[in-house]
């Protein structure tokens, strides 16, 4: 088993002993357990964490107080509408910010037309 491989197991462990939206466990309580990252917000730990659910289907949600394998359909439940609300506040700002480049009297190098 390679490096990486140690320490995707290592994450998978970590979050599998964490159940439920009561018993969550941060991103830094788990680079503190696997030493993967030198950044404060922890991007290679997140990537492990999404890679772990989307190819071994564990069904784990995250949020400020960290993460958690889903337990109940309620948690389930709100963390779906937590993400939704992400796209939808992610949608927004990409709407918001192709009408200020219209509305912008500067000029905006244009490379293939697609966007402009």
């Amino acid at each position: 088993m390679s490096g990486s491989d140690e320490v995707r197991e290592q994450v998978k462990e970590l979050l599998l002993d964490h159940r439920g939206a009561d018993d969550p466990i941060t991103s830094r309580e788990i680079n503190e357990q696997v030493d993967l990252d030198n950044v404060g917000s922890f991007p290679s730990t997140r990537a492990v964490v999404r890679d772990i659910v989307m190819e071994d289907h564990i069904p784990v949600a995250g949020g400020s107080n960290g993460y958690y394998v889903i337990q109940e359909e309620d948690e389930l439940d709100a963390y779906v509408e937590r993400l939704e609300s992400r796209v939808m506040n992610i949608t927004e700002r990409k709407f918001a910010v192709q009408r200020a480049v219209l509305e912008w009297d500067e000029d905006i190098v244009e490379d293939d037309g697609d966007l402009l």
